[in-house]
């Protein structure tokens, strides 16, 4: 995956905050893009048009159309469970309830359609199959840090593999995408209050046992 340019490293802490911020731009617009169209039909001119910069100001960090999936499908990854992980007063459970209970918030749309995208196109061309599972490691070290966090706090059983409690995380992800991607009729998406509360059992399911 294609970091931004070092020749366009800046001089400032100044400009490089605006640096980040005009980066942020660019990949939030190429996840609605990509979202919206699927990457055969996402241009980058689009994203561009969409983040108010220049197709210049893109290829600058991102070499490729790929490259700049790719990011996008990380940032919009890390910037769910980050935002989470980064608040201090909610416990680790809780962290992973809240994780849960996004899956099916209305502002995911646009992400279950990216990760469903570039599942399928990873599905397709097996060389990128790896970039995506690279993508999916970002966001499994994000968990698990919240998850050793919980350990380390006695809010996770210890005896519980990290590992395998953030393949579940991440089964549950790409499985409640899929599912509300399809959109069942006979049963249909459950209420957000049912699937909060289901995500909070789910939580506490992974808290020390009781003796």
């Amino acid at each position: 995956m294609q970091a931004p340019s070092t020749s366009d490293a800046p001089a400032s802490t100044g400009t490089r905050r605006a640096s980040d911020i005009s980066t942020d731009r660019i990949l939030d617009a190429a996840a609605q893009v990509f979202g919206e169209k699927g990457y055969e039909a996402g241009r980058v001119a689009d994203i561009a048009r969409r983040s108010g910069l220049t197709t210049g100001a893109i290829y600058s960090r991102w070499l490729t159309k790929r490259e700049l999936f790719l990011a996008a499908v990380e940032h919009r990854g890390l910037t769910r469970t980050e935002v989470v992980s980064g608040q201090a007063e909610l416990s680790a459970t809780d962290k992973l309830a809240t994780l849960g209970a996004g899956l099916l918030g209305p502002d995911e749309a646009e992400a279950r359609n990216l990760m469903l995208e570039a599942c399928v196109m990873a599905r397709r061309d097996s060389s990128l199959s790896a970039d995506v599972a690279q993508s999916l490691d970002v966001e499994a070290a994000v968990l698990a840090e919240v998850v050793e966090q919980g350990k380390a706090a006695g809010e996770i059983d210890e005896a519980l593999s990290t590992a395998a409690i953030v393949f579940a995380c991440q089964a549950l992800g790409l499985g409640a995408r899929l599912a509300a991607a399809a959109e069942p009729r006979d049963i249909g998406l459950p209420s957000a209050d049912d699937w909060q509360e289901l995500m909070t059992r789910f939580a506490e399911s992974i808290g020390p046992s009781q003796p």
